[in-house]
């Protein structure tokens, strides 16, 4: 009844693309993210000046919203791959979108820590107007 067509001919990689490109982005983005929360709570703790309960809160809350952000765009950039016909092609596409990944994870970071600054900036001129 159903009749699929298959061309033996022509071998896609591209389940072998995605389950590389899967593995090794989540694995980035959960060590990142574990380094990035265990490492970053002493920055967060100063920034909320030892509120402790404050500082952990926004750091978990972080972290989740990491989590779901990255993994979200990880998964979803596996419906915008071309076909993949040849391993130097599933090398040059798995690089290229891991590549993208750890950029954003870069950019993310930094806007995290220009947000907390600017939070931090901002508390201890309140801290000196409003003593």
């Amino acid at each position: 009844m159903f009749r699929h067509s298959v061309n033996h001919n022509t071998m896609s990689y591209n389940i072998l693309a995605y389950a590389c490109y899967l593995l090794i982005t989540i694995y980035v983005v959960v060590v990142v993210g574990n380094i990035l929360h265990k490492n970053g709570r002493p920055f967060i703790l100063s920034v909320f000046h030892g509120n402790q309960h404050l500082a952990d809160s926004i750091n978990n809350m972080l972290l989740v919203g990491y989590y779901l952000l990255n993994i979200g765009y990880c998964i979803i950039t596996l419906r915008i791959w071309e076909k993949i016909g040849l391993i130097r092609e599933l090398i040059e596409i798995v690089s290229e979108k891991v590549g993208i990944i750890v950029l954003l994870l870069g950019i993310m970071h930094l806007f995290n820590i220009i947000v907390l600054l600017i939070t931090e900036k901002k508390h201890r001129k309140n801290l000196q107007t409003h003593p």
